[in-house]
């Protein structure tokens, strides 16, 4: 190899060399912007997030930062500190950002030995070139004593992917599970799972997209006067989405519970799907903007007194007041599609909507430009057992001294009580007695009410609303 090879060598190797530092230089550059526009936009979320350092090199900068979140007692403030690596190219992304949560410093001192130095929660990023990111975050499994309650946490890990402009993020969760246990009892949550693919369309406030979680088992125990009572529920899940079809919103919700059991009551097959249709966008916007900035007021102020808080209630009331011409301009409904359980009576079934059919422009007969409808059909053992115990409930409210009397002398008050009533809804035609069930179909709409397609008389109206607010 002669000189002058050497020298065009030597300087292809600078330029690269210097292209390289250059470009790292560079991202670093856009990635100290990008770091700090993505942590302002934890105040749309009740999170303030302060930068009080941030060290940029050739290859790699270190940053610090306080978290704080606002909520009506004293607010919780923690920090964390992060690793930026945006070169040099061989990475085959733009960047990797490595956070790492630190603990409060007025933290359980147990909390403290158990993580034996190990962060709580850490986040792992990848930047690509599109500026879009890959996300990890795990939390590490940990047993320790908070609170005078043993605490056992299984860890947690939560993938997700999110766009360059932020309003989106798809991904999965997993929880291995966690119990808290002392000397008056137990909470235990196993196994859950989430799921989510969520955007922020554009010109929103709100999120947009499904979200799935499932639990395996949620269980409390309480121990008092050296008795047990344990209730236990298995299956949990909840699906859920929101899609926004022009300038209104639908929403839809299904949960269901495989199995309950609260101390001696059980039931399962639990089912309930709920349905909000043609809610305006442009109303939810308003709301959720007239919420934030009261937050953001109360934050920032002094502590509000007791008629600040009224006023800022009476306030924010009266926005919502004012803007109810918007939100009703869709005919928005709400739906209880469905909600049904299995008990040891049989299977019950319950289903509800209200509508707004009117004019919001016209909203002088407002009741009558309302449909509300409630069905039901329920096994008649049950439907006394929960009229019984809203008697009984009833009846202690209005005693002088609960203590005057034998439980067995309420108890079969209320029994008394619920025979009557049982037997007067279903003179005045509100309750059908078919075959061991009680069924109803109640219907509100241009301010009448028909139950099971006959209208209601003036008697059994007074004993349908007499019965419902009791």
């Amino acid at each position: 190899m002669n000189k002058k090879a050497g020298i065009g060598i030597a300087a292809a190797v600078a330029v690269v060399v210097a292209g390289a530092l250059g470009t790292s230089y560079y991202m670093g550059g856009k990635l100290q912007q990008r770091f700090t526009e993505g942590l302002a936009k934890g105040s749309d979320y009740g999170v303030k997030v302060q930068i009080t350092s941030y060290e940029r090199g050739a290859f790699s900068s270190t940053a610090k930062t306080v978290w704080t979140l606002e909520n009506d007692d004293e607010p919780t403030q923690f920090t964390a500190e992060h690793k930026i690596s945006h070169g040099p190219l061989p990475l085959g992304h733009a960047a990797e950002i490595h956070t790492r949560f630190n603990l409060p410093d007025d933290v359980e001192p147990a909390l403290k030995a158990a993580l034996d130095g190990r962060s709580p929660l850490e986040v792992a990023t990848k930047v690509g070139w599109g500026r879009s990111s890959s996300n990890v975050m795990t939390s590490p499994a940990v047993n320790a004593k908070v609170n005078d309650s043993d605490m056992t946490w299984g860890g947690m890990k939560i993938d997700w992917d999110m766009p360059a402009n932020l309003k989106g993020a798809k991904g999965t969760g997993h929880f291995a599970g966690l119990e808290f246990k002392d000397a008056e009892g137990s909470a235990t949550m196993d196994k859950a799972e989430i799921r989510f693919d969520i955007k922020q369309p554009e010109g929103q406030k709100f999120w947009t997209g499904p979200f799935a979680m499932n639990i395996a088992k949620f269980a409390t125990s309480k121990i008092q006067d050296d008795k047990t009572s344990v209730s236990h529920f298995e299956g949990i899940s909840m699906d859920s989405d929101t899609l926004l079809k022009g300038d209104v919103v639908e929403m839809t919700l299904k949960s269901g519970i495989k199995s309950a059991k609260l101390e001696d009551k059980q039931a399962n097959d639990l089912v309930l799907e709920m349905a909000f249709n043609n809610v305006d966008a442009g109303w939810i916007n308003q709301a959720m903007e007239m919420s934030k900035r009261m937050n953001a007021q109360r934050a920032e102020g002094e502590e509000a007194t007791d008629d600040e808080d009224k006023m800022s209630g009476e306030d924010f009331r009266e926005k919502m007041l004012k803007s109810l011409t918007q939100a009703l301009a869709r005919q928005p409904s709400i739906e209880i599609k469905r909600l049904s359980m299995r008990t040891p009576e049989g299977v019950s079934e319950f289903s509800a909507a209200v509508q707004y059919l009117g004019d919001s422009e016209k909203m002088g007969n407002l009741l009558k430009d309302l449909k509300v409808s409630v069905k039901a059909d329920i096994p008649k053992p049950l439907m006394e057992s929960l009229i019984q115990s809203r008697k009984r409930a009833s009846l202690i409210a209005n005693l002088d001294d609960e203590s005057d009397y034998q439980p067995e002398e309420i108890d079969s008050a209320a029994k008394f009580q619920t025979q009557g009533s049982l037997e007067l809804l279903t003179k005045e035609g509100i309750f059908e007695d078919q075959d061991g069930k009680i069924r109803t179909e109640i219907v509100f709409a241009q301010g009448e009410i028909q139950a099971n397609g006959k209208p209601l008389s003036q008697e059994g109206t007074a004993m349908l609303m007499t019965e419902a607010m009791e």
